[in-house]
């Protein structure tokens, strides 16, 4: 069995590089600063996203109105939250409109990560990937917001900016 997984590995290029775990090792002593922070950022975000019109559905566990938010409450005991926030469009805004969104951002770069220092976006067109049938999601785009440790103001005025694109 050991042979076939380390061959496996060798063939399939698994593999962590002593590089990549010492970044990783180094992070951890600070992991627990820039979650707090991202959560906190993130909450701030979250509080202005809802007030825009824009969006016909605004995504995150710690919000009341979220669907599974109850779950959330009994994990995360600590009111602390993951850093992704998630949006979906009104239908009105085709794909066009909400790419013009994305690429108008200047503080969020294009990015599937997340934890990291920099806030990240990235566009989904749910109907594309999976059946909506029967679901607690709003039709229309998403785009999911990682929320890094910039000033959360300076995020808010990206994305105010971005929406005047649509």
């Amino acid at each position: 069995l050991h042979h076939h997984l380390f061959r496996t590995h060798a063939i399939l290029g698994i593999a962590v590089s002593g590089d990549d775990a010492a970044q990783v090792q180094r992070s951890l002593a600070h992991m627990s600063l820039r979650y707090e922070q991202q959560s906190a950022n993130a909450q701030t975000l979250l509080k202005w996203l809802k007030n825009q019109s824009q969006f016909a559905q605004v995504l995150h566990p710690s919000d009341e109105t979220a669907p599974g938010h109850q779950y959330w409450q009994e994990i995360c005991i600590d009111s602390q939250s993951a850093g992704l926030v998630s949006v979906i469009f009104k239908p009105e805004y085709d794909i066009t409109a909400v790419r013009r969104f994305c690429d108008a951002l200047a503080l969020f770069k294009l990015g599937f990560s997340w934890g990291g220092p920099v806030s990240l976006i990235m566009l989904y067109d749910l109907k594309m990937m999976r059946k909506l049938e029967n679901t607690h999601l709003q039709q229309g785009l998403l785009v999911r917001f990682c929320i890094g440790l910039e000033d959360p103001q300076d995020l808010i005025q990206d994305i105010e900016n971005a929406l005047k694109q649509l």
